[in-house]
């Protein structure tokens, strides 16, 4: 078993987002996908390391199919230390084949589920926030304007394990290598889908002489209203219970928030279905403009169209119904 370290130079500041936390990023790569029968032959974990302040990826290699598990117990090693656990879909596929692995080996270990930080889950949640064709990788990454030019894929690297094994040729060692280094160290570049999201679903609002941020949660159909649920970052004076023909707002805890508001359905293209509200019909919303960029009759403000939530205008009914309702 090798381990491999190098130095990653990157401006990511872990601490927004992960405070007082001690994070890393881990990636894995196995011979298929089938825990039973495949095994894990390199493990890739990203850290910050202060003490040089700089980004440090350790890759745990197994130069020989037999060094499995030796790989695995160096990785539980380091890995104790961290409190957060960063992964792309490691909750579904990374830490369940380590812990499959551990166990054939007689090695009961479970990943403390607090600690998993899995960002293609977050994203696959948040998914009707975002306007992307699916939820690739690269594909996220190429939302955030990074663009990498991927010689070989994991399963193009399965085929260099198996040839390196019988070979020793180095060159596709470093195929392997440099595939996960890329897999993680572009982890520190999508991470930003987070501030993409929070500026999506969030909001500001000055209330009496201070500024409230407003973020949505969750947004769930149901019939014929839509509910939008989210909370502020300061404590309201008062809980609001407000009930109108076309809409509710209310809170609890002072800081929840709970928006009903009922819609009508309709196409707004020949094959799109949306939701969409009559603003001319609601006081304090007759000033909504829609941002979707259709030719729409006047007082028309859609608000899903398909599965995608037009958020600009949710968050722009959310902001002239508070204001209607602190003010």
């Amino acid at each position: 078993m090798e381990t491999i370290t190098n130095i990653i130079s990157h401006s990511l500041n872990l601490k927004k987002y992960f405070e007082n936390t001690n994070a890393c990023f881990i990636d894995i790569e196995t011979t298929g996908l089938n825990r039973n029968n495949d095994m894990i032959y390199l493990i890739g974990v990203l850290y910050y390391d202060f003490k040089i302040n700089n980004w440090i990826l350790n890759q745990y290699f197994a130069n020989s199919m037999a060094k499995e598990l030796e790989l695995l117990e160096k990785f539980i090693d380091m890995i104790s230390t961290f409190d957060k656990i960063i992964t792309f879909n490691g909750e579904s596929f990374d830490l369940p084949f380590i812990e499959h692995r551990l166990k054939k080996y007689g090695i009961h270990y479970i990943f403390d589920k607090e600690k998993s930080f899995d960002l293609y889950q977050i994203i696959k949640k948040n998914r009707y926030y975002l306007n992307l064709p699916n939820l690739k990788l690269k594909t996220i990454e190429f939302s955030l304007g990074f663009i990498r030019e991927d010689k070989y894929s994991g399963h193009d690297c399965i085929g260099f394990y198996y040839d390196y094994i019988a070979s020793k040729n180095t060159l596709l060692k470093e195929n392997i290598l440099k595939h996960n280094y890329d897999d993680l160290a572009h982890m520190l570049d999508i991470i930003e889908i987070l501030d993409v999201l929070d500026d999506k679903k969030s909001f500001y609002l000055d209330i009496k002489n201070t500024t409230i941020k407003f973020t949505i949660e969750n947004i769930q159909i149901s019939g014929d209203m839509i509910n939008i649920n989210g909370n502020l970052d300061s404590l309201l004076e008062n809980n609001i219970k407000y009930y109108s023909e076309d809409y509710s707002i209310t809170t609890e805890d002072f800081n929840n928030f709970t928006i009903s508001i009922e819609f009508k359905r309709g196409f707004i293209t020949e094959e799109e279905q949306c939701i969409y509200i009559d603003i001319s019909k609601i006081e304090g919303l007759k000033n909504i403009e829609d941002t979707t960029g259709y030719k729409l009759p006047a007082g028309i403000l859609i608000l899903m169209i398909e599965k995608k939530y037009c958020i600009d205008n949710i968050k722009n009914v959310l902001i002239e119904t508070f204001k209607n309702i602190l003010s």
